[in-house]
């Protein structure tokens, strides 16, 4: 993927872009509250438990993880300000963003969206080749809270009021979000389906069911995901561990079923990611 950044007092404009499959979890600095819509995505690609459209508009806290899973091409423009910053804003700004905090994945009209774009767009830069991945460019903070303000106001003029999910579906999606909670907190433990059952207050079938219909994957999938995916964050923090004893801790038994795995789900080794951090 691609990062182009543009930093403020106070917070940050960003645009981040891949090509590929992921599922990953996103979290803001721990002040921050951040806001982003979708430039493209491919159908099929969820945040939150929910499908990825052009009028999502995603609402991320630095207190919790947020679940993105990408199908392949996916291009997201945001706003990310520290917290505090928010009671500068009108009341009624502060007050739909509490709300929109909780609620996390909002639908907005498609005109509104757009709007939201070619607000956060241009100041990153006309082109991908006029602002390049990394870049770092310092902006005055009040401006940074005049974007902000702009993309609450974009937002809550254009939310769509019909878009929250019904009340059965959100006991569903509960039961997701407490075995997510718990495969994070127990990552390095032997985790079995009953495990996750319990967690999650939901018997076996319930519990499959409401992943494929949240996640379109199964609970075990998912736990093997988050594995691969702290393997990965281990390895490019330069951990000073052999592979096989990173794998080990994180409940592979096989080193070659975790190299397998590995490969399969970020398209190299793990000796090469670590070859290429040792490299920089």
């Amino acid at each position: 993927g691609r990062l182009w950044q543009r930093m403020a007092s106070g917070g940050v404009l960003f645009r981040e872009s891949t090509n590929r499959q992921l599922r990953q979890q996103v979290l803001p600095p721990s002040d921050h509250v951040a806001l982003a819509v979708p430039v493209s995505v491919n159908d099929g690609s969820q945040f939150a438990g929910r499908a990825l459209s052009p009028e999502s508009l995603m609402v991320l806290t630095g207190t919790e993880d947020h679940e993105l899973t990408s199908s392949g091409a996916l291009d997201l423009v945001g706003i990310s300000v520290r917290s505090d910053l928010i009671s500068c804003l009108a009341q009624d700004q502060q007050d739909w963003l509490y709300r929109a905090t909780r609620v996390r994945h909002l639908v907005v009209a498609p005109d509104s969206a757009a709007a939201i774009r070619r607000t956060l767009l241009p100041l990153l830069g006309a082109s991908r080749h006029q602002v390049l991945p990394g870049c770092q460019e310092r902006r005055d903070g009040q401006d940074l809270l005049t974007t902000l303000s702009q993309t609450a106001l974009l937002a809550m003029t254009g939310e769509d009021q019909t878009s929250s999910i019904p009340r059965r579906a959100e006991s569903r999606l509960r039961v997701v979000q407490r075995a997510m909670a718990y495969l994070r907190a127990h990552l390095n433990e032997n985790i079995g389906t009953a495990d996750i059952c319990k967690a999650a207050c939901a018997s076996r079938r319930s519990l499959q069911y409401c992943f494929e219909e949240f996640l379109q994957t199964t609970p075990q999938a998912y736990l093997r995901a988050l594995r691969l995916n702290e393997a990965r964050r281990q390895l490019k923090s330069g951990r000073d561990a052999p592979i096989t004893f990173i794998a080990t801790e994180l409940g592979f038994n096989s080193a070659s079923h975790f190299t397998r795995q590995y490969r399969s789900m970020f398209d190299e080794l793990p000796s090469q990611t670590l070859r290429s951090v040792r490299q920089m």
